[in-house]
């Protein structure tokens, strides 16, 4: 059997396992809370038929008119036909998994209680030389506010949803593989285990939680700036979802590790192996979000780095994996021994 042969049954073997893994993720967010898991799949389930068509449609035309505007069409029909059913694969596991995501998350502090702050907001002081966020304030003029609260926000969910849209449509298996295998450990591993076992709430509910006044600078600095009254109304709905126990799309509280960090991380390792320039552009939005993280104090500066370390050696491992799959390989040996045996009886 040749190489390339060998190397795309191991990616289809490591997929299919992922997808079994995934599933298992669901179904323990389901054993957990059975009606929160299902309302997150209800509410998930208008985003992914609605924007995701729209952005596998606009990934496909673009694709398209770069790598063959002389029949984009056919480029399309080749796309769907070559990729279309492992894409939907990929979208139908990407919400159950999500739904899965927010039923931990909102979960966490029944399991572990808040406990890691203080800890966190001492290292932040001590490698910083003092809070992190006073400097980011007093550098940031407050007319870039606006911009910031898109950028956070808006831009991050297009991301998100793009470059998982591009990865499930990409012809280069073996990258594909990496980044599929890279983002569910990321979800699950940093987002679910790294976060049940550093549980904690972040800057902006610090001294509701811990009391003090702590970070009543940056709360009094964000109320009094009109222009990040979004940030200051998607805290007060995670916080009321927490004090009233009502589970729902916007409900969860966590700090560190940083998902909203880890992920435009991931992406730009995925895409530097695309392009060069979009990897840059990438790194540049990750900064951008790590960097506006502790501005709003949604994290503690720590909770970024720890979070861009712990991908970097996830997207390394997952390169390892892709590369190389002892299971599948002894198969595909054991399987290869078989047909030559046979053959010499022939």
């Amino acid at each position: 059997m040749s190489d390339i042969a060998v190397g795309g049954e191991r990616r289809q073997s490591i997929l299919t396992r992922l997808a079994i893994l995934c599933f298992a993720y669901a179904a323990g967010a389901a054993l957990i809370d059975g009606n929160l898991y299902l309302l997150n799949l209800a509410k998930y389930l208008p985003i992914f038929l609605g924007i995701v068509p729209v952005f596998c449609a606009v990934n496909l035309l673009l694709s398209a008119l770069v790598s063959s505007s002389k029949n984009p069409l056919g480029f399309v029909h080749n796309a769907l036909r070559e990729r279309g059913a492992a894409a939907v694969g990929i979208g139908v596991t990407c919400w159950v998994g999500m739904a899965a995501f927010w039923t931990y998350k909102f979960h966490i502090p029944e399991l572990v209680p808040f406990y890691a702050d203080r800890a966190l907001a001492n290292v932040d002081e001590v490698i910083h030389f003092g809070a992190p966020w006073r400097f980011l304030h007093s550098i940031t003029p407050d007319a870039a506010v606006p911009a910031m609260v898109l950028i956070y926000f808006p831009a991050w969910v297009v991301q998100f949803a793009a470059v998982i849209v591009f990865a499930a449509f990409h012809s280069n298996d073996g990258n594909r593989t990496r980044y599929l295998v890279s983002f569910a450990t990321v979800i699950a591993g940093l987002g679910t285990l790294l976060a049940g076992t550093l549980s904690s709430v972040g800057p902006i509910y610090y001294d509701r939680f811990l009391g003090g006044t702590r970070f009543a600078g940056l709360t009094d600095a964000l109320h009094a700036n009109a222009d990040a009254s979004l940030i200051i109304r998607v805290s007060e709905q995670l916080y009321a979802a927490y004090v009233t126990g009502t589970g729902g799309l916007v409900a969860g509280i966590s700090a560190m590790p940083s998902i909203h960090v880890a992920v435009p991380a991931l992406n730009t390792l995925f895409l530097l192996t695309v392009n060069r320039w979009a990897g840059i552009a990438g790194c540049i939005f990750t900064a951008a979000i790590m960097f506006e993280s502790v501005y709003f104090g949604w994290h503690y500066a720590v909770d970024g780095y720890v979070s861009v370390i712990a991908v970097s050696v996830i997207w390394y491992v997952a390169g390892l994996i892709t590369k190389y799959d002892k299971w599948t390989d002894g198969m595909a040996c054991i399987r290869d021994a078989g047909v030559a045996q046979a053959s010499s009886y022939e």
